[in-house]
């Protein structure tokens, strides 16, 4: 994933938000997953369970192609990511007051961004659409799916260029609420230090830097690897 890409993509990135349990599992599983979940929403478009959860088989299958970088995965993510969207719309749509639409509809676009152009992404207009969905999942359960809506929307206020709204200092509070809150719980997401570590490398904070990647490392963290290997 390009760095500028990064700057631009509205759900973090990817891999913003990545679910403990989607490493466990193969990507033949995670395509059969998505596929059955797909069926099931096509079969059922009033039914909000089966087209939210088409949205989230959509959002780890296509993510975990990404991460694993598949050969061709910015076509193939960006056909299954819109899947996702196109489902988790349907869903908040159908039960506004229902997290689980909003949050997966927001991921997903978070892997579209990573495989289209800055241009296209802006083109498509989905920023306002992924600050509400993001939003409205941080209201209505912030705890849910481990605290990823806290990180998601810790992210989108990191990733956004400052020309669209860009705010660090929301994206820090979020970051150091998740780990104040999940720190000490049994599978924290090391994204958060991940991220939150960026921020501190990209405001000068180079010591809090390293020492935020060093904690992701520790968890296993590849991408906090990589950004403790390039820090100055």
């Amino acid at each position: 994933m390009s760095r500028k890409t990064l700057m631009f993509a509205f759900a973090l990135a990817a891999a913003i938000v990545v679910p403990a349990n989607i490493a466990a599992q193969s990507l033949q599983e995670l395509k059969s997953s998505y596929e059955s979940a797909v069926r099931a929403a096509s079969a059922a478009p009033a039914d909000y369970a089966a087209n939210w959860k088409a949205a989230q088989a959509a959002r780890k299958y296509g993510d975990q192609l990404e991460t694993d970088e598949v050969q061709g995965w910015k076509d193939s993510a960006r056909v299954i990511a819109k899947d996702g969207m196109k489902y988790g719309e349907l869903a908040f749509k159908l039960n506004p007051a229902g997290i689980e639409g909003w949050y997966w509809y927001g991921l997903c676009v978070g892997t579209y961004s990573d495989c289209v152009s800055i241009f296209s992404a802006l083109a498509e207009g989905l920023k306002g659409k992924t600050q509400q969905g993001f939003e409205n999942a941080y209201k209505f359960d912030k705890m849910y799916d481990n605290g990823g809506p806290i990180i998601a929307l810790g992210r989108f206020w990191q990733s956004i260029p400052g020309i669209a709204g860009q705010d660090l200092k929301k994206s820090e509070k979020l970051y150091n609420e998740y780990i104040g809150l999940f720190a000490n719980s049994k599978n924290p997401n090391s994204d958060a230090w991940l991220y939150r570590g960026e921020l501190f490398r990209d405001t000068g904070r180079k010591d809090y830097a390293r020492a935020d990647f060093e904690k992701a490392v520790a968890m296993g963290n590849k991408k906090a690897a990589k950004e403790l290997l390039n820090l100055k």
